[in-house]
């Protein structure tokens, strides 16, 4: 069954467009896995990105009429745009950093420009302690619809709403016993949403499993436990210096962890939405 969020409810969230979710894992393009990867058609309203001397590539397309880019502020790609950050990691150690701590019981902040979240492996009891009292819905994120398949019992509505992404997440009846009761608070239901943003996608195609997600807001927001903020270099931070409460010693923030092995990223959800990748 899905039930809607009444318009006092409702978040406003934007997600990426079909044709930037490809030009992020098109290898062979010039903004493969580029965290501010968006265009006008997509980027948020108001979107305070950093500014980047562009490419020549990327000059000429946003002087060029009639593109997807040729009046946003966002244009830049992974040559000339701002790499990823997990603290004092960039780029593809960023990403492999971020994705070791969470599947290690980590919890870590996710900013783009798109969203400001906390997030964690929603099967992971030991995170989910940590997040006990957050204020706030927590959602459950997958990968595809597959995975949903996996969690919960989705009707053909439910499958609907997750692939539209009319809003900002689906109530479905999750199957027992597979995630915690944490995430469940204390009903058999879940929120339950696909990737909309650029970190989403990057974090979910290289995690099998779901994600518990908390939007951060409210005064309580920076006493969140936190092991690091994947981010992108230059965009503004806001709250406390990241801790690492509960990171065994192998899991050093600010470089890529030997326990985790890099895989490459799953195919999009967002133009097969249906697949198992």
């Amino acid at each position: 069954m899905v039930i809607s969020a009444s318009p006092g409810t409702r978040r406003s969230e934007r997600g990426l467009c079909p044709a930037c979710v490809r030009e992020l894992f098109d290898r062979a393009g010039r903004r493969y896995l580029y965290p501010l990867v968006c265009c006008d058609d997509c980027r948020p309203p108001s979107a305070d990105s950093p500014s980047a001397v562009l490419c020549e590539d990327c000059g000429r397309e946003s002087r060029a009429p009639d593109v997807r880019r040729s009046a946003s502020v966002a244009t830049g790609c992974a040559t000339c745009g701002p790499a990823l950050r997990w603290e004092a990691a960039t780029g593809a150690d960023a990403l492999t950093a971020a994705v070791a701590a969470i599947g290690a019981g980590g919890v870590a902040r996710v900013h783009d420009l798109f969203a400001d979240q906390v997030v964690c492996d929603a099967r992971s009891e030991q995170a989910l302690a940590r997040m006990d009292g957050a204020s706030g819905p927590v959602r459950v994120l997958v990968r595809n619809v597959s995975i949903a398949r996996e969690v919960a019992t989705l009707s053909g509505p439910d499958i609907r709403a997750l692939v539209e992404r009319a809003e900002p997440a689906t109530l479905v009846r999750l199957r027992e016993p597979v995630l915690p009761r944490a995430v469940r608070r204390a009903t058999p239901d879940a929120d339950l949403f696909l990737p909309r943003t650029p970190l989403q996608y990057l974090l979910t195609a290289h995690m099998d499993g779901p994600l518990a997600v908390w939007d951060r807001s409210g005064d309580q927001a920076d006493e969140w436990p936190c092991d690091g903020t994947l981010t992108v270099s230059g965009l503004a931070r806001a709250g406390r210096r990241s801790r690492t409460t509960g990171l065994p010693a192998r899991l050093a923030l600010g470089g890529a962890s030997s326990a985790f092995i890099r895989r490459e990223p799953a195919g999009s959800p967002a133009p097969s939405p249906l697949g198992t990748s």
